[in-house]
């Protein structure tokens, strides 16, 4: 026969299950958002809440119009961010520098060119 505490903490697990469940379809549909280009990237990256906060840099990038995997691997090492840097944990000067980069791709310039640029301002 179980416990009333393994009652409560087997609800409160459940409880935690779910959350955890609706966060990350939350940050999913963030990201589908970014791809399909109905919000922009400094939206994402200036966004306060705590959806956008725990997207890592890798996902970020590749889910940003025009980067892909490829190319979101290349501007990560150029700029000397890990993959798995959450948007949370960026300074206000790599925000800005990611921000930089995000518009000279959308200015049509190709992605190897821009960690080029990257590269030679570091």
């Amino acid at each position: 026969m179980p416990s009333e505490s393994f009652r409560y903490s087997k609800q409160i697990s459940d409880q935690g299950r779910e959350r955890s469940v609706e966060v990350r379809r939350e940050r999913a549909a963030l990201k589908q958002r970014l791809k399909a280009g109905e919000i922009s990237p400094a939206d994402v990256l200036n966004d306060e809440g705590n959806v956008a906060a725990k997207i890592r840099m890798f996902a970020f990038l590749k889910n940003c119009p025009g980067v892909g995997s490829a190319g979101a691997r290349t501007l990560l090492r150029a700029s000397g961010l890990s993959e798995t840097k959450t948007i949370r944990s960026l300074g206000p000067v790599q925000k800005a520098r990611i921000l930089t980069m995000l518009e000279m791709i959308a200015g049509g310039v190709r992605v190897d060119r821009v960690a080029e640029t990257i590269m030679s301002e570091r």
